[in-house]
């Protein structure tokens, strides 16, 4: 007997419901409104064993019934993450966005303040998101679920292409949400990305004096011939001198980002109890020698006594990817008392495996690289694959049975900080 919710079906945060059922693969019914005052104001889920109100207990209660999918994490701490990322995005995104939703209802002060807000708020997403493939976890959450919902309201009516196109981290978290079928079953297309950033001068060309155009095909090929004399030199010196320098610069901060990334790491295993760990990087560009450099700075050893502690996460294993324009690199490492649980070759080869053209480039017992070519004309992007490859990498362990999470079956595992009172 399926569930039935009691709801609008157009409300954004009915939609946040539908989106997690559509991950957890459950079957809710949504019957039509029969009318009066208080149709479709209190959304409830009526269940066999009772029922439940309110949009985001609702999603909760849906997010924690298949625990092996981990919409509501896969520990403890990613529980509590995703709890902080709801009560940001209700508070912090959702009120003021309303505010700017009724701006015809309310004093214009407060609607200029809302707007900063709104901006504010989605300023703090991009900058997490500039670390982090997903909100919480490695994985989509309910913390997705609810804020792709949220912005994909807002883009909907006041979301225009100014706000949004500074904030690159968030488009490009928000373009991997909508390209999964979960999300565009509810939805739909994102059009509306498009829609807030439609408006354009397209008119104002097609009226613009014909005079003006002749004149301005006349030019172009006279500008293009300049171009062309004065910008090849130019680009063939910058060619001869880019492998000299620019390698040594980037080396610099791949050594950084790479030590840094491995304190973070260390971190979270020892908060998650967290053997493995799956992670991107910036720097190393797709680049097999930059990325192999960045492991070896997060697994150098880390000296407490420094004021900016380095690396210290050798004791942990990883997979780590890194995108450029002609490849998606990847490097796995099995520290050695790791080795009798996991083979690294074995780990890599199933994840590079998903895409044509995939390859071990280099087989050691404890590290092995390899890549995954682009090929535009099979769809083949790093950041489009990137995804998909991180949580094949991921699911890998599970089957192995190499997250603490998955050794227990145990009934008192908390999920959430409704289940964890002080």
């Amino acid at each position: 007997m399926p569930m039935k919710l009691f709801a609008d079906p157009e409300k954004y945060a009915t939609k946040k419901i539908l989106v997690a059922a559509a991950f957890s693969g459950l079957d809710i019914e949504v019957p039509k409104a029969k009318g009066g005052a208080e149709a479709g104001r209190i959304p409830v889920l009526e269940t066999e064993q009772g029922c439940i109100f309110a949009s985001s207990a609702i999603a909760r209660y849906i997010s924690r019934l298949r625990r092996d999918l981990g919409l509501y994490g896969q520990t403890l701490l990613e529980s509590g993450m995703i709890d902080s990322w709801l009560d940001f995005t209700t508070h912090e995104l959702e009120v003021p966005l309303g505010a700017w939703l009724q701006a015809a209802n309310v004093p214009a002060e407060v609607v200029t303040r809302a707007k900063s807000d709104v901006t504010k708020a989605l300023t703090v997403l991009d900058s997490h998101l500039l670390h982090f493939t997903y909100m919480a976890g490695d994985q989509f959450t309910l913390a997705d679920i609810s804020l792709c919902c949220v912005v994909h309201h807002g883009m909907k009516h006041v979301l225009s292409a100014d706000v949004l196109k500074p904030l690159a981290n968030l488009r490009r978290w928000f373009s991997l949400c909508m390209g999964q079928p979960e999300f565009v079953k509810v939805l739909g297309k994102a059009e509306a990305c498009t829609g807030a950033a439609s408006p354009k001068a397209a008119p104002k060309k097609e009226a613009a004096p014909k005079k003006e155009a002749a004149a301005k095909k006349e030019a172009a090929p006279k500008k293009e011939a300049a171009a062309k004399k004065e910008v090849a030199p130019k680009k063939d010196a910058k060619e001869d001198e880019e492998p000299v320098v620019d390698r040594k610069a980037v080396m610099k901060k791949v050594v950084k980002e790479g030590g840094k990334r491995g304190v973070e790491i260390e971190g979270a295993a020892d908060m998650g109890g967290l053997q493995f760990f799956c992670t991107a990087v910036e720097f190393p560009d797709g680049d097999l020698e930059f990325l192999r450099a960045s492991l070896d700075a997060m697994n150098e050893k880390s000296d407490p006594t420094e004021e900016e502690r380095k690396g210290g996460s050798g004791n942990i294993g990883k997979m780590v990817f890194s995108c450029g324009s002609k490849q998606l690199a990847v490097a796995a490492y099995v520290p050695q008392d790791k080795l009798k649980d996991l083979d690294c070759n074995e780990w890599l080869t199933k994840v590079l495996s998903m895409f044509p053209g995939g390859k071990v480039t280099s087989v050691a017992k404890d590290i092995c690289m390899g890549i995954v070519p682009a090929d535009g004309a099979n769809n083949i992007f790093p950041m489009k694959i990137r995804e998909p490859m991180i949580l094949e990498a991921n699911n890998f362990l599970r089957k192995k049975g190499l997250f603490p999470e998955d050794k227990s079956d145990s009934d008192e595992m908390v999920f959430g900080d409704d289940d964890f009172p002080s």
